[in-house]
This record gives C-alpha cells, sequence and structure tokens, in this order.
C-alpha cells in the first residue's frame, strides 16, 4: 500500500552485536549453476556426486560468496552453522542467517565462523534443486590444511567434536 515500504535484505541487522567482528581470512567462491532443459543444478560446475567437499579450519573466519549464474532464485542452506549476511551494516549488526536467497544473475556473500566441528551440508533448499545435484558438504576440522577441498581421507577422521560442541545446533 502507498506509504508502506517492502523489506529487503539491506533492512534487516542483527538483534544483538555479533561477536566475531575479524575480517575473513580467505573467500570461498560458490557459482550456482544449472538449467530447466537438462534439470541439473550445480556448485562450481559440478553436481554434489561430482563435487569434492569445502574444507575449513575450526575456528576459521571465511566469506562465503555465492554467485548465481542461473536464471531462478536459489535459497542456499548450511547446516549447523549462522552466518552473517553482509548486507550494508556494520559488521557488529550483520544479520544471523541460515539460509540466503540468492536471485538470479546476481551475487550475495555471507561470513561464516567455523565453530562446529564436522560434516554439514550446504545446499538449495528447493529441494527439487538440491535433489538434482545442488548441494555439497562443508568440513570443519581440527587440521592445518588451509585449502578449500578435502584433500584425504584422514581430514575427515579429525572431525571428532567434543561433548559440547553442536549441541546448540541441534534443531538444525
Amino acid at each position: 500500500p502507498k506509504g508502506m515500504k517492502a523489506l529487503s535484505y539491506a533492512d534487516l541487522r542483527a538483534r544483538t552485536p555479533q561477536t566475531d567482528l575479524r575480517a575473513p581470512d580467505r573467500e570461498i567462491e560458490i557459482r550456482l549453476g544449472g538449467t530447466m532443459e537438462r534439470y541439473i543444478w550445480t556448485m562450481n560446475g559440478q553436481k554434489f556426486s561430482e563435487a569434492k567437499p569445502l574444507q575449513v579450519k575450526y575456528g576459521e573466519r571465511v566469506r562465503l560468496k555465492f554467485i548465481n549464474e542461473s536464471m531462478m532464485a536459489h535459497p542456499m542452506h548450511l547446516h549447523g552453522m549462522f552466518v552473517q549476511l553482509e548486507n550494508g551494516q556494520a559488521p557488529e549488526n550483520l544479520p544471523n542467517k541460515h539460509t540466503i536467497i540468492v536471485p538470479p544473475g546476481q551475487t550475495v556473500s555471507a561470513l561464516l565462523t567455523a565453530d562446529e566441528v564436522g560434516e554439514w551440508a550446504i545446499h538449495c533448499h528447493l529441494l527439487y534443486h538440491m535433489s538434482a545435484g545442488m548441494m555439497n558438504k562443508l568440513i570443519v576440522a581440527h587440521t592445518d590444511h588451509n585449502s578449500d577441498t578435502a584433500s584425504s581421507a584422514s581430514s575427515v577422521a579429525e572431525l571428532v567434536p567434543t561433548s559440547s560442541q553442536g549441541a546448540h545446533h541441534a534443531h538444525h
């Protein structure tokens, strides 16, 4: 209605100030692709069955940069941890999200503090896109390996969480 405003991501802000205000250690680019023609949806050009997992060190601060190269919006969802949507707010006011809509042809970024050890699904929350390939695994491990792909099975063996880890994300 006249005089009313439709809210956008730029209007969102944290309910309480963010505690991790570090700059990201690195950026992980995630290109979202696919077509309705073949009905295969991808992350970084690969469907889930072909993709190498993304890997981050426990405690690392990374920027997840979602680049949507498709003609459809993709609500990208990360299990196990919240991200802070980079929406123009001051760092202490960035809103927490676990699903971020990436409009067609646009780029949206978020900051992640990798504070939960484990293997976490990261995927399009349109389940038919996820099941057609737009999914990957994000591994958070205690390791010195600093690459965004898992290099060996030994890095996965380091994913033994302590009893306190993951408790506040059990609903996820």
